[in-house]
Formats: C-alpha cells, sequence, structure tokens
C-alpha cells in the first residue's frame, strides 16, 4: 500500500495535478454527511484528492473585464482535465484490483436531500478531502487555497476500495489567509456570513471557515443572473442589476423570477449547460477564488481590478461591455421598458 499511495499521487501529478493528497474513512471520521466516501462507493477505504490550477494569465484580462471568454474557456479546460484525471486514476486502480469511482469536479448533487437540486448538497465535499489531505489550506471564504496558486484551482477526487496511506494536513501555521476578507468584499452575493464561521472536525483535526448563507445567493450572482455591487459602481461580468434580497427567506422566489428573465436575453458568447436550467451560463463572477493569491499585494491588484472595472451592459447583438456606473445608467435608461425589465427591477 506505501508503494501504491506513492504512485498514486504521482499519477495525476502526471496528469496535469499541482498537488495531491490521500485521505481514509478514518482520517475523515467525525465530519459532515458530504466527506463520507461510502456515499459514492460502498466499502470504500480511501481517497486521492488533487488540485489542478488555472492559468493565471486570465485571470487580470476577466477582472478587468477586457477579455471574460478567455477566462471561462480556461476554467472549462480545467474542470474537464480535473474530472478527467479523477476517471483515469479510477480506471487505473480499477485494474489494480481495487474497485474505484472518480468524483468529477462540480456540479454533482444529492437528489435526496430535502430541497433536491436547490440544496446543492455535493455527493463528496472536494474541500474536506483537500484540507486534511495536505492538498491546501482551509480559506476564510471556505475555498482551499495553496501556496503557489492560491484559490485559483479546481479540486477532483478519486474514491477507492484500496487502503490507502493517508497524508497529513499542511501546518495551519503556514497558511497564508489572514482574513483579509478580499473574498468577502467582492462577492455581490453577501454568501459568506461576515460574522459566524462553519467549525469542522476531521479525523481529530479542526478547521473553520465563514459560515455560508443560502446557496441561492451564490447561484443568482456566479450562474450571471444578477451582478451589480451595491454600491452601484461595479459589477461582475452580468448586465442584471436586480438586488440579491437581504433575507434569506426570499431568495427562492427572486431567483426564480431572474432565471425567468435571464432566458429570454439575447444570447451572448461562449457559455455551458448547467442542470438546474436549459438556458446557458456564462463564467461572470468567481471573484472570491480568483482574488485570492498567496500575495497579499497581488490580491490588492486584483480587488482594485474588479472595483474600477466598471459596470456590465448587454448589447442588442448579446455581446456584453463594461462601461462606467453613469454611462450604464443612461444606456438602462434609453431602452424600451419591455427589455429594460428583463435587467432591473423596475417596481
Amino acid at each position: 500500500m506505501e508503494k501504491l499511495s506513492r504512485i498514486v499521487q504521482e499519477f495525476v501529478l502526471i496528469e496535469g495535478a499541482c498537488a495531491a493528497g490521500i485521505v481514509t474513512t478514518e482520517t475523515l471520521e467525525g465530519g459532515p454527511p458530504s466527506s463520507d466516501l461510502t456515499y459514492v462507493l460502498p466499502g470504500a477505504k480511501s481517497a486521492v484528492s488533487f488540485a489542478v490550477a488555472i492559468d493565471p494569465k486570465t485571470i487580470p484580462p476577466y477582472l478587468t473585464k477586457k477579455d471574460r471568454l478567455s477566462y471561462e474557456q480556461e476554467y472549462l479546460r480545467v474542470s474537464a482535465l480535473a474530472s478527467g484525471i479523477a476517471f483515469h486514476l479510477s480506471n487505473y486502480l480499477d485494474q489494480k484490483g481495487y474497485p474505484s469511482v472518480p468524483v468529477a469536479d462540480n456540479c454533482v448533487y444529492r437528489l435526496e436531500s430535502s430541497g433536491g437540486l436547490y440544496d446543492y448538497a455535493p455527493d463528496i465535499a472536494h474541500r474536506y478531502l483537500a484540507v486534511r489531505s495536505g492538498v491546501g489550506y482551509m480559506g476564510l471564504s471556505g475555498n482551499i487555497i495553496t501556496k503557489d496558486h492560491g484559490a485559483a484551482i479546481i479540486l477532483a477526487a478519486a474514491v477507492t476500495t484500496a487502503g490507502l496511506v493517508p497524508t497529513g494536513p499542511l501546518p495551519s501555521e503556514e497558511n497564508y489567509c489572514d482574513n483579509c476578507r478580499l473574498c468577502m468584499a467582492s462577492c455581490v452575493s453577501g454568501f459568506m456570513h461576515p460574522k459566524e464561521k462553519i467549525h469542522i472536525s476531521l479525523g481529530n483535526y479542526e478547521f473553520e471557515y465563514s459560515k455560508r448563507r443560502h446557496y441561492g445567493r451564490c447561484d443568482c450572482v456566479c450562474s450571471g443572473y444578477t451582478g451589480l455591487h451595491s454600491s452601484g459602481k461595479w459589477s461582475t461580468w452580468s448586465p442584471g442589476r436586480y438586488k440579491v434580497p437581504e433575507s434569506d427567506d426570499e431568495i427562492n422566489a427572486e431567483q426564480a423570477r431572474m432565471i425567468d428573465r435571464h432566458a429570454q436575453w439575447p444570447e451572448a458568447p461562449g457559455g455551458r449547460y448547467f442542470i438546474l436550467t436549459d438556458d446557458k451560463l456564462r463564467s461572470s463572477c468567481g471573484h472570491c477564488q480568483i482574488i485570492c493569491c498567496p500575495d497579499k499585494n497581488e490580491r490588492k491588484a486584483r480587488y482594485r481590478m474588479l472595483t474600477e472595472s466598471g459596470v456590465a451592459v448587454q448589447n442588442p447583438d448579446g455581446t456584453i461591455e463594461a462601461v462606467s456606473s453613469e454611462a450604464a445608467e443612461k444606456i438602462l435608461k434609453s431602452m424600451p421598458a419591455d427589455r429594460r425589465i428583463l435587467y432591473e427591477n423596475l417596481e
């Protein structure tokens, strides 16, 4: 098992991962339901967790609203690569005589959850496997952050019946997260609770991160339905200007209205399909992930890029561009009411 444990970590690094580690059912003991490996594979004993880095060259043009497509295409490439590596490793272990299953990078949810897909309850929460196995640290945002690539990574895993040898967490004193809160400042939706934290125990190791509010908050913004910051001075890549409700109890109804109106927008370049809608969604946010990097000066620079990037508006041909907040107001006011209501509430 020691030799196989070394091989499987090298396997994913050879195929494109930037970090890898191993967890077992014992090292995950006491964790949340989404850390239960046997949910995806009865008889599972361990899992190989790994990260694939997003090319940082695509981040500044995205944050400054000069180029959205390059980042979206890079994100999709890395997501497919991470899930593909998990598939390859699972096949490798299967052929070695250890039944295994790949765990895709994202968008696989537990259907038996009370709210179904809308609870966004993952089959396996990659962050728990990654932080416990030493792939990265837990950031305030709840994103896994790495020493070299920050939070600009995609996680995936392969769960197996092989009794692999676990790796330990990284030293907490080396975690570069200093609670700068730029992850929160860059989030239009208010998804992260500004004061409360979640505390979890994984095999006698304790971790914490900001408490999540209603997951629909993140969906409203990261799916591109809305994106204007409360200051009105900047936005995500979304031209939507609906306000995310203060009360979580109002999220579902407002989200449904956003989805309906978003379906009537002119089709923009790019996009991908997501399980909750038949309309293509486009990368428009992800700020908490790509602003967070080890160099604090670079972190601040990326945040400035975002807050000085202007406001997104959509042209009749579907293309999206950034303009000043003042120009955006004029563009919206010049629209016929039946088109303007697709981007903001007029009541």
